[in-house]
């Protein structure tokens, strides 16, 4: 503190994003870690940790948001599917586990890099599943005609 111009529009980016994320349902991590280390100047590992605890403070607020809502169309039933979470969530810590592991023992660079490839390929892999959706939408639509 104080805080600069650069980091005050950080900031409000930042939460923008958050906002956003968590709305969409994903976590923002490959958006967030650039930001930090751009607006904050942070180096990647505190950009990391500061991003995921941000993540995770998002989802335990999304949690205890939608803890009451029903769903649509099953009004006994909540939103939150506690069989997925249940079966996903042993994964998640196994892979949380291997995380840490390559994050106390590679250097800076080699997870930026590796980070970038899979963003990369992430992003090519949406834009595969988004071209896909488009054709099968105009055939849809074209078929109702």
């Amino acid at each position: 503190f104080p805080l600069y111009g650069k980091e005050w529009i950080g900031t409000f980016m930042y939460t923008l994003l958050m906002l956003l994320s968590n709305i969409a349902g994903i976590g923002g991590g490959g958006v967030a870690i650039p930001m930090l280390m751009f607006f904050f100047n942070l180096d990647f590992k505190k950009a990391v940790a500061i991003s995921s605890f941000s993540i995770c403070c998002a989802t335990v607020t999304r949690y205890f948001w939608n803890f009451s809502e029903r769903h649509p169309e099953k009004p006994s039933t909540t939103t939150i599917d506690y069989g997925l979470a249940a079966v996903m969530m042993p994964l998640t810590l196994i892979g949380s586990l291997v995380g840490a592991f390559i994050y106390k023992s590679f250097p800076d660079l080699i997870l930026l890099i590796v980070l970038t490839l899979i963003l990369f390929l992430l992003t090519i892999k949406t834009y595969q599943k988004y071209a896909s959706m488009i054709v099968k939408e105009a055939a849809d639509v074209e078929k109702a005609k």
